[in-house]
């Protein structure tokens, strides 16, 4: 029974740790980037703040996707180049961090946002940022 507890404890630990640093370069293995469904590619829903305070199990794949926020995860790379100042590593983010969300990006920037998130490599778990990114988000 101790032992079981130990591993469920385990478990739960191992899901937080990938939910907070990792999920933000998930890539969708086969498959082209979907578009949004009869919206313009320039339209986005507004944020009410233009912040974002990052909660647990947060990453820039689930922040991108809320609705107010750009309603499309594969937007994520616009979150990256708007926060540069204080994201180092695009799966490295942490409760409590106040992103900005920027607004007013170009057709041509969110394209490149979205092949960008589209390209980016299947996530590797790691606690230190790494001194290149697999790709030129920028």
């Amino acid at each position: 029974m101790l032992n079981r507890k130990k591993g469920i404890f385990l478990a739960v630990g191992m899901a937080s740790l990938l939910g907070v640093c990792g999920c933000g370069q998930k890539r969708i293995e086969g498959t082209e980037v979907p578009k949004q469904p009869g919206a313009p590619e320039a339209a986005q829903a507004p944020a009410p703040s233009g912040h974002y305070v990052v909660k647990r199990q947060d990453c820039l794949w689930t922040i991108a996707e809320k609705p107010m926020i750009y309603g499309d995860s594969f937007q994520w790379p616009l979150l990256f180049k708007a926060n540069r100042d204080q994201i180092q590593d695009p799966d490295l983010i942490y409760p409590r961090q106040v992103l900005k969300v920027a607004r007013g990006f170009s057709a041509e920037e969110i394209s490149h946002a979205r092949q960008m998130a589209s390209l980016t490599p299947k996530y590797v778990p790691h606690s230190k940022p790494r001194e290149t990114l697999p790709l030129d988000y920028f």
